[in-house]
């Protein structure tokens, strides 16, 4: 039995509404901020710790607001239900996911350097990429296992051909979590 999905409220909720999706209940809002904000202050203050100008603070703790933040966000029911409701298209996925290469670009052009380090950038949106055509055009019963398995290769590219990035080691891993096991993946058995 589908269950119905609610309109996004008007003003400024509405806004929060059409971002993680209508009829989020206080115990996933409570886990989406709380995680988003946490990881914003952790990552904020471990990168001062590493002594980074202003700059790269500020836009590291933005960075994991939005990648960790959105991981826990599109494993909610409510955020998969909505992302996956009736009319949206493959095209909204890509654009979605494809909105994402501008966290890979400034993670390349920020915390690479000096200068803006192409081949992470090549390697890791390439990556991604491809592995969001697999998943979104694949079956529904092999979208999962698909998806964990792209995670593993990005994984893979980050530690043994690209490296790390120096305070942001979490960002490639995250970053697959929230968009292939995430947001590509719609909710099961529902």
């Amino acid at each position: 039995m589908t269950r119905s999905l609610p309109k996004p409220r008007a003003g400024p909720l509405g806004l929060w509404d059409r971002l993680v999706g209508p009829g989020m209940t206080l115990a996933e809002n409570t886990l989406v901020l709380g995680v988003s904000f946490a990881s914003a202050g952790f990552v904020g203050l471990y990168l001062k710790s590493l002594g980074m100008d202003w700059l790269r603070v500020t836009l590291g703790a933005f960075i994991a607001f939005d990648i960790i933040g959105g991981a826990v966000c599109n494993m909610t029911d409510t955020t998969k239900r909505w992302y996956h409701r009736k009319g949206q298209r493959s095209k909204d996925h890509f654009v979605f996911i494809g909105l994402h290469v501008l966290h890979i670009a400034c993670v390349a052009l920020v915390f690479r350097g000096p200068g803006f380090d192409l081949f992470f950038m090549s390697v890791i949106a390439g990556w991604l990429a491809m592995s969001a055509i697999v998943v979104l055009t694949a079956p529904l019963t092999v979208k999962t296992p698909l998806a964990v398995t792209l995670y593993v290769g990005a994984t893979g590219l980050v530690l043994y051909v690209t490296g790390p990035t120096y305070g942001l080691e979490w960002f490639v891993p995250l970053l697959f979590v929230k968009l292939l096991m995430g947001h590509a993946i719609p909710q099961h058995g529902r």
